[in-house]
């Protein structure tokens, strides 16, 4: 009878031993499972992330070259306009459109000179 006490503890310990390993088992389970979600979800988002900077790259890119391109295109129409005054109106014969512009950049530094003398 003695044996079959010893034997029934000892089976009573093994199963709470092993009922507390099964609970230590399956705690660590759920948390290496719910490691794996939140790592699943912190790759969605920087896809996500990466998705929504490229994008706003690309339309960064397109708006500063757009910028650009009308940019260039206003300078250089301004540049035609005032050369073309300056050759209609402005040069002397046998300047060039420079040497005009010139001429008439020193002609105004005169005037001012002289205007803040008075």
């Amino acid at each position: 009878m003695k044996s079959s006490f010893k034997t029934v503890i000892l089976f009573l310990a093994a199963t709470a031993v092993s009922s507390v390993a099964g609970a230590q088992n399956e705690s660590k389970m759920e948390k290496n499972n719910m490691k794996r979600v939140a790592d699943t979800v912190k790759s969605s988002y920087q896809k996500v992330e990466d998705g929504v900077v490229k994008g706003y790259k690309t339309i960064e890119n397109g708006v500063v070259s757009g910028y650009t391109a009308v940019q260039d295109g206003v300078v250089e129409g301004f540049t035609r306009i005032s050369d073309a005054f300056v050759k209609k109106f402005l040069m002397r014969e046998g300047e060039t459109i420079e040497e005009a512009k010139a001429r008439i950049a020193r002609e105004e530094e005169e005037l001012h000179r002289q205007n803040r003398m008075k």
